[in-house]
């Protein structure tokens, strides 16, 4: 509904009784970010802000209620008439109820419009200064008191712009990253996404949203900023169960949480410590240091580069380890790398792992050349005697109809097995690397799982059958080179185990 919630008190946007065609201070500061935010087109941060006039006696509306869930930040006008409104405080308490205490300083931003004693304040707005639209006059003796920017509805000091532009920085800065809906459904896999410094944010967006939609799950969570206060607990917990990490490296560190590195060094350092526990290098560090940079490089804007060595770039900011993938390409070539690697290190998915209540029911494409249809054709009884019916391919009709058919069925199984029999080898390996790209065949959803069936005749190459195939496009290899019919009793592999369990 909106990124940005405005909490204010209704006496502070009231405007002068001499000039009531001015605009009160809420008023005015709202529109002069909104015309700051317009030059970035329709993809600009929007903002909400309550112009009912409700008492505090008054219950929250559904709408306001929605606004302040969905807000990703609080913007508080702080002032006497703020301090004094319970509505206003409610606004804030209902606002960290939906964001939790987690990290919420971090989504808060205060306008002072008056001064307020820090120590006086709620606690969610002690320890930050935020954008004050004043100075203070500290002569008890001056009756004149502060001196407003802005003043009788009227911006009257050139500071006020100087703090709208600030704000407007600050808030762009923070601007959630675009995360896509997800194009396919969850996958169960997770992968920790580093949180970059300022100048690698556009990079970071655009690997989160590719990632998200591919139906990973990204930690730490994008919308959320890593609290300076816990950083090391959240790190850790969120690499706990992902199984890459990928870093992105311009020049900046991160703001560093007290006592401890910069954010892109820890997360670096942390990520390090969990590769040298796994030992096999099952867990590792994808890094992404453009050889190309700018200072708008990450950014897509035009600027003079400078040429970077990737390797370089890493080891300013920690030591390079054996199981680091190190890339300095552009963003695009990173971003199908990353897709590419995710893809090769996929764990296998065997029938074990055939969703509940699918057996009986799944779909299982049996993909044959032409001359291996006899053999097929007793694969897919066995098969049936295992209550398993399989598909199998056309090869009478037009060829684009034939394309089609078979495409489909490629695109709608739930499983694929592919017979190698007298087909050549060079056939069954570029049958077996097209399954590795599942979204490419028009599929909503990884394959339950990919198998081969080596029939007669034997050879050494069929027998050696799995190191042929790699993990990234076969899950099983089931030799049955020696067998001259498939039989029932030989293709346990291939049986979705609850279904192996019945009668």
């Amino acid at each position: 509904m909106a990124d940005i919630f405005i909490s204010y008190a209704r006496d502070d946007d009231v405007p002068p009784p001499d000039k009531p065609d001015k605009k009160g201070f809420v008023t005015f500061l709202d529109e002069s970010v909104q015309y700051e935010f317009r030059d970035l087109g329709p993809d600009r941060p929007k903002i909400w802000r309550d112009i009912k006039r409700i008492s505090d006696g008054d219950q929250f509306t559904p709408e306001l209620e929605t606004a302040l869930k969905e807000a990703s930040f609080l913007v508080v006008v702080l002032s006497p008439n703020w301090m004094a409104s319970t509505w206003c405080n409610r606004e804030l308490e209902t606002f960290a109820k939906y964001h939790g205490r987690d990290g919420i300083l971090q989504r808060i931003i205060v306008v002072g419009k008056h001064y307020i004693d820090p120590n006086k304040r709620p606690e969610l707005l002690q320890g930050q200064t935020g954008f004050e639209f004043y100075v203070r006059n500290r002569d008890p003796d001056d009756i004149a008191g502060d001196t407003e920017f802005f003043d009788r509805g009227e911006a009257r000091d050139e500071r006020y712009w100087q703090k709208i532009k600030a704000l407007v920085a600050h808030l762009l800065k923070r601007k959630p990253a675009p995360v896509a809906a997800a194009t396919y459904p969850p996958n169960g896999r997770t992968i920790y996404v580093a949180k970059p410094a300022s100048d690698m944010r556009a990079g970071y967006d655009r690997i989160v949203s590719e990632l998200v939609g591919r139906g990973h799950t990204v930690v730490p969570p994008p919308m959320e900023d890593i609290p300076l206060g816990a950083a090391v607990e959240t790190i850790d917990k969120a690499l706990s169960g992902a199984e890459i990490s990928i870093h992105l490296l311009g020049e900046k560190a991160g703001a560093a949480p007290e006592d401890q590195l910069p954010m892109v060094k820890l997360q670096l350092a942390r990520a390090a410590e969990k590769a040298g526990k796994d030992g096999g290098g099952k867990f590792h560090r994808l890094v992404w240091a453009p050889a190309m940079w700018s200072s708008q490089a990450a950014a897509g804007q035009g600027a003079p580069e400078v040429e970077r060595h990737p390797v370089d770039v890493l080891t300013r900011f920690d030591r390079q380890l054996p199981t680091d993938k190190v890339e300095g390409d552009s963003l695009s070539k990173f971003v199908d790398f990353i897709n590419q690697h995710l893809t090769a290190i996929a764990p296998p998915r065997l029938p074990s792992g055939l969703p509940a209540g699918k057996s009986g029911e799944i779909s299982l494409y049996l993909y044959h050349s032409q001359e291996d249809s006899d053999y097929a054709l007793n694969l897919a009884q066995a098969l049936q005697q295992r209550q398993l019916d399989a598909l199998l391919p056309v090869f009478d009709g037009p060829d684009a109809e034939i394309k089609s058919f078979n495409g489909k069925q490629l695109a709608q199984c739930d499983a694929v097995i592919l017979c190698w029999a007298s087909a050549s080898e060079v056939w069954v390996r570029a049958q077996a690397s097209g399954l590795r790209n599942w979204q490419e065949l028009g599929r909503k959803q990884q394959f339950s799982y990919r198998a081969v069936v080596a029939a007669p005749p034997p050879g050494n190459r069929k027998k050696a059958g799995k190191l042929l195939f790699p993990r990234s496009d076969i899950d099983l290899v089931v030799d049955l080179s020696d067998k001259d019919i498939p039989t029932a009793d030989l293709l346990d592999m291939l049986v979705p185990v609850s279904q192996a369990a019945g009668p």
